[in-house]
């Protein structure tokens, strides 16, 4: 099992710092889907198609609308085991059946505003020692003080959040809304942002649990 830690690709933490996100600009994003961290696999980071990864970090939208596809992961030629390394979590995204013409309501935003490599849950100290404060504001920001947001986050996550809480007093406007809420639900709404607590991509979802999360998106969307 790789170790834990930041990843070692320079050209990726330099477009990471430029932009910590993943897909469109999220304070002009209308759906948010919080993660962890934005983690990669050692196969993958020292594989040719790596620089396709690099090409979608440098402008997720424009990847999206120039492939069709959101995320390197499910190109058709993705070289390695389509059953690791975040596949499915991707595979997932896209049953939810949006296309390119959709890039630019989707952002992915991380706790963390490094890339990683790694199992994240090996190494749970060192992921709170990666946490940038600042990072934490300026999330909190985006999910309540822009224009309306559907915000995306499962337990896995709320976990995290809370455990951040604790550690660090920071998270504390978003933490609360999530904690203890039943899944695949509304966990709070207002006008300017819609939390949802969904599962995890790589929670292995029914078709129709696919299917309703994508209506509750859409209608949110088409509401806004």
């Amino acid at each position: 099992m790789p170790q834990y830690d930041i990843h070692p690709s320079e050209r990726l933490r330099t477009l990471f710092s430029d932009k910590p996100y993943q897909g469109a600009e999220p304070s002009n994003a209308r759906v948010l889907i919080l993660g962890n961290d934005a983690n990669y696999s050692p196969e993958i980071s020292a594989h040719q198609f790596f620089d396709r990864i690099l090409e979608y970090h440098e402008d997720g939208v424009q990847f999206w609308k120039d492939t069709g596809f959101h995320h390197p992961f499910v190109l058709p030629e993705y070289p390695l085991d389509s059953r690791k390394g975040g596949v499915k979590y991707h595979s997932n995204f896209r049953k939810l059946n949006f296309s390119s013409v959709d890039a630019d309501k989707f952002s992915f935003v991380e706790l963390l505003d490094v890339p990683t490599i790694g199992n994240t849950g090996s190494n749970k100290g060192l992921f709170f020692r990666l946490i940038n404060e600042s990072h934490l504001d300026w999330l909190e920001y985006l999910i309540f003080d822009t224009e309306p947001k559907f915000v995306l986050v499962n337990q896995t996550l709320a976990k995290s959040i809370l455990g951040i809480m604790k550690k660090t007093g920071k998270l504390g406007r978003l933490g609360p809304l999530i904690a203890n809420k039943p899944v695949q639900t509304v966990a709070y709404e207002s006008p300017n942002a819609t939390i949802y607590n969904g599962y995890s991509f790589s929670y292995t979802y029914t078709n129709e649990e696919l299917d309703d999360l994508s209506r509750t998106i859409r209608d949110f969307i088409s509401n806004g």
